[in-house]
């Protein structure tokens, strides 16, 4: 299954991007039937994951990042990323979720 988690990261991203900017809703969509895809074990019909990792291996190499370029190119470089973007969003918002409903307190004082 861990062929599926670069198309579900980027859904949730453009998800979120989404909501402020209507350009990136196209993408939510062609994400979706990709995971979808994979869950069914059958190849991607719109090639998600290879077409976001061409754009960002594009832009980076118009910004004189050729390097970084050509990491991102790789397929397993970006997968294994994209896992650890995801892996380390969720902790974050765990964390905050844990903050928010148990904020710290000092004896006598609880701040909110």
């Amino acid at each position: 299954m861990i062929f599926c988690i670069p198309c579900i990261i980027l859904v949730l991203y453009f998800a979120v991007l989404g909501i402020f900017f209507p350009r990136y809703r196209g993408y939510i969509r062609e994400g979706w039937r990709c995971f979808l895809d994979k869950i069914r074990g059958r190849k991607c019909s719109a090639s998600f994951d290879n077409k976001m990792r061409h754009a960002l291996s594009m832009w980076l190499v118009e910004r004189n990042m050729q390097r970084l370029g050509k990491f991102f190119y790789n397929e397993r470089n970006f997968k294994w990323t994209f896992i650890t973007i995801g892996a380390v969003t969720t902790v974050l918002f765990c964390l905050l979720v844990v903050f928010l409903m148990y904020p710290p307190c000092t004896p006598g004082v609880c701040v909110i």
